[in-house]
């Protein structure tokens, strides 16, 4: 089976979660003998991880008639899942496809043809996320639909599989010009990332692809109910398959200072975002420094709320025993859960989390918001509402001064944690990829 993925990260280069799980979901599928293409805005060059192959649609050459495609495509989309899109094709140029067999591939010969015009300007992508986002997302669409039809071509495929809203309309519009159906996994919502108060346009984006595709996966229970109820997607054209995490025969061990061996750390590693709740974890911060003034608090990430994080904690005058160490990555990332004495993931909305995950494996005891996806596979995690700051401290406090608590509620979450690999991750969505190819080559 040959699949096409659309992400918009992936290691080394990632932000957070998304690229994380992208990354899993390409390996356990590879174990499963899935042959993946894996399609990225922008990296340094075309070449292999761990046996995925990445393609980078930056400076795809791109036709003049696949340019008049997308537009076609556009227009006929016009009234339904494309209604709220402005499609701006990228002026490039695309190599013919001579002698090809279009039409047993289920791609409109009408794209191609011998006496095609080029164009000279070639679309650049920075990736990633920044105030150009929206545009390059647009732009993203025709050069990442010149990839799928060159790589469909070069070896047919047999679906599309996109994941989060950056990818969705270049997944539809590759999907009407090649024929091949499209899955879309759903790994969070604007609802999760901002609210009742998000981009109109994003969330536009969400329900139109979420309603396109031929199938839909969902990174938890929760995420579903709010495909379902925010989004109008119809409940069985959704399957629910939870992340899963690289589990590690042996954690690498780190040295603890002497000086520090005995304190009592609670960390927040994370973006610094509404969506992950630092605000209610600084105020549970100050409730238990109130009774426990030798604790340690650290907030670990950015985001656009850091300035205002930094602000309150001096404000509570609580920059003493408060750190905020940045954005970290690798080896630095497990040597801080291992300094651990608890994990706090204060999430408002979570469609899963796959930082508890690696929490536990470097032997942190979790604290879950009720509001987590993750908490539906871990049931000895220790949970709260993300806006009850008094429960939130209490729990704090229970773990801090009862060990014994915390090494219980750590070990039932690891012996749930060994169930969570990829390769289960896998088996779950080649049963959704069943939905819309039954037929798929083995």
């Amino acid at each position: 089976m040959r699949v096409l993925m659309l992400g918009w990260e992936f290691p080394p280069h990632i932000s957070g979660g998304l690229g994380t799980a992208c990354y899993g979901i390409t390996q356990g599928l590879m174990e499963r003998g899935v042959d993946i293409a894996f399609i990225l805005p922008s990296m340094r060059a075309d070449k292999s991880v761990s046996g995925t192959f990445l393609r980078s649609a930056s400076g795809v050459p791109i036709s003049r008639a696949l340019k008049k495609a997308v537009e076609k495509v556009r227009r006929q989309q016009a009234s339904d899942e494309f209604s709220h899109l402005f499609m701006r094709p990228v002026r490039a140029n695309l190599n013919p496809y001579g002698g090809a067999n279009f039409g047993e591939l289920g791609i409109d010969p009408d794209v191609f043809n011998e006496n095609d015009q080029y164009v000279d300007e070639i679309s650049h992508f920075r990736g990633g996320y920044h105030n150009d986002l929206m545009d390059e997302v647009y732009r993203f669409t025709t050069a990442a639909s010149a990839v799928v039809l060159e790589e469909h071509m070069k070896k047919p495929a047999d679906v599309i599989h996109a994941h989060d809203w950056m990818t969705y309309p270049a997944a539809m519009t590759a999907s009407r010009l090649s024929g091949l159906p499209f899955i879309a996994h759903l790994h969070a919502t604007e609802f999760d990332r901002c609210g009742d108060h998000g981009y109109d346009k994003i969330y536009n984006i969400e329900r139109d692809g979420l309603q396109a595709a031929e199938h839909v996966i969902a990174v938890s229970e929760r995420t579903k109910q709010v495909a379902v109820e925010r989004y109008g997607v119809p409940p069985e054209k959704i399957s629910v398959v939870y992340n899963g995490a690289f589990l590690h025969d042996k954690v690498p061990s780190f040295e603890v200072p002497e000086l520090v061996r005995n304190e009592k750390r609670v960390l927040f590693m994370g973006r610094v975002t509404f969506q992950k709740g630092p605000e209610y974890f600084v105020e549970a911060a100050r409730l238990v420094l109130n009774e426990m003034p030798e604790a340690r608090f650290i907030m670990a990430g950015n985001g656009d709320l850091l300035p205002r994080m930094i602000r309150r904690v001096a404000e509570l005058r609580m920059g003493s025993r408060f750190h905020f160490p940045g954005f970290m990555r690798g080896k630095d990332v497990q040597h801080m859960y291992s300094l651990t004495s608890l994990y706090v993931m204060p999430s408002v909305s979570e469609p899963f989390g796959i930082a508890p995950l690696e929490a536990l494996q470097c032997g942190a005891p979790i604290l879950l918001s009720k509001q987590s996806g993750c908490a539906e596979v871990l049931p000895g995690a220790l949970t709260v509402d993300y806006w009850d700051v008094r429960q939130m401290a209490d729990r704090i406090l229970d773990v801090l001064n009862h060990p014994e608590m915390a090494a219980e509620s750590l070990r039932r979450c690891q012996q749930s944690l060994q169930s969570l690999t990829w390769e289960r991750a896998a088996d779950g969505i080649l049963a959704a990829y069943a939905h819309v190819c039954p037929n798929a080559r083995s």
